[in-house]
């Protein structure tokens, strides 16, 4: 393409910028004296060469630069917006760790109450063990008294029917009488002693019984409380755990997210460097004109996938068609392929330049056919449906842009 050639499909594609130029030197050459107009032709030819160059020098960037440039702008603003959320989740750590330092105070406390109690049932223990030797003590004694008594029993039996007044009336020995009594006196004394001895011992016996049981009940009080005590501490310990490892999570996940947003706009970013040096950089061949122009093609594009089913979602900025992986794609519309490579978050990802500041991008790709600075012709194949880029579903994710600034697709598809 030679320089002239630039001029007009500058002029063409910049008519508000060229036309006022040329209505105002056209004015200016009205006014000359016809026969300098010869004279002047040269130089009025070589001003409007230069003029051209100039402000082709001095056009607005190509609408793939203006394009990166606005994504970069989204990347800032989502950048800004990460850290503000990053921000207020390390306030709630803040927070929470404050929050955590008055549990930890409280289950401290709880550990002495736990000890405490702990040993307040040590001693209950050692108080039933010493009961429980005296009850043990009580029914050998009982045991051994009602032995005695049974003895008695057997040898009041074996006297028979001879009562103590008859054995006194029928001894002539006074001595022998007195002898008598004392035995039957001491018999009746011992048996008397021996009776009171049972029945004090089992009044102990039962005062024993109900200590141990009244140490028993306190006793289960005590683990009751001690078991509902360490329920509490484990809920506690499991609140605080749930609580610092949710937070965590929310930060890690958000610092994650920061760096990836942030190393897309690095990606971008040679990206935009890239296009900015394609842009500067003469065309190596023209836009197909005998199309129509993109401006002119509203509700005519055909789809970029042979969706019949046409399963899609709007997306924010584009729409997502739905096909099996390996579906061809196809371009839209005639252009230059101004990026054909992987890039963070979309994946395999081919962008079109239809000029008039139209583009269209074409991302998540299984495989891409077309390469950087490969022109396009209208359905023709440049990719396959896939799901790279970290999305689940195999599908096709398409944008079209104007001048950077993302327009609805759907409103330009047939």
């Amino acid at each position: 393409m030679n320089k002239w050639t630039d001029i007009i499909y500058f002029n063409l594609s910049y008519p508000n910028l060229i036309h006022p130029c040329v209505q105002s030197l056209k004015k200016f050459s009205d006014k000359l004296n016809v026969h300098r107009k010869r004279h002047f032709g040269y130089s009025f030819l070589g001003f409007i060469f230069y003029t051209f160059l100039y402000l082709e020098a001095h056009a607005t960037p190509t609408p793939s630069v203006a394009q990166a440039q606005n994504k970069m702008k989204q990347l800032d603003a989502q950048i800004n917006s990460l850290q503000q959320n990053l921000n207020s989740a390390h306030n709630k750590q803040e927070l929470l760790n404050k929050e955590l330092s008055e549990t930890e105070k409280q289950i401290g406390v709880g550990v002495r109450k736990l000890r405490d109690i702990q040993v307040d049932i040590k001693n209950k223990e050692n108080k039933i063990s010493d009961l429980q030797k005296q009850v043990n003590q009580l029914n050998e004694q009982l045991s051994k008294q009602q032995q005695l008594l049974a003895n008695h029993v057997r040898a009041r039996y074996q006297m028979g029917e001879y009562q103590p007044l008859k054995l006194i009336l029928n001894q002539d020995d006074p001595n022998q009488i007195s002898r008598i009594l004392t035995y039957y006196q001491y018999i009746i004394k011992s048996r008397q002693q021996l009776i009171e001895r049972i029945d004090t011992t089992k009044g102990s016996l039962g005062e024993s019984k109900e200590k141990l049981r009244t140490e028993l009940v306190a006793n289960q009080q005590l683990k009751d409380s001690l078991t509902q005590h360490q329920q509490q501490l484990q809920q506690n310990k499991s609140y605080h755990t749930q609580l610092i490892n949710t937070l965590n999570q929310e930060i890690q996940d958000k610092q994650n997210t920061l760096r990836d947003v942030r190393k897309n706009k690095e990606n971008l970013a040679r990206l935009l460097k890239s296009l900015t040096q394609q842009s500067m950089s003469p065309a190596s061949k023209p836009m197909n004109p005998t199309h129509k122009a993109f401006s002119q093609m509203r509700k005519k594009l055909p789809l970029p996938i042979q969706n019949t089913g046409r399963s899609f979602r709007k997306m924010n900025q584009g729409v997502t068609f739905f096909a099996e992986e390996g579906t061809v794609v196809t371009a839209v519309y005639p252009g230059k392929v101004v990026f054909s490579d992987w890039l963070k978050g979309y994946g395999l990802l081919l962008i079109i330049d239809h000029g008039q500041g139209f583009m269209t991008l074409y991302a998540h790709n299984q495989s891409l056919f077309k390469s950087k600075g490969q022109y396009v012709v209208q359905n023709e194949q440049i990719a396959s449906v896939g799901h790279s880029g970290g999305i689940k579903q195999n599908g096709l994710y398409f944008e079209i842009r104007l001048r950077g600034k993302a327009i609805p697709p759907l409103s330009w598809l047939f």
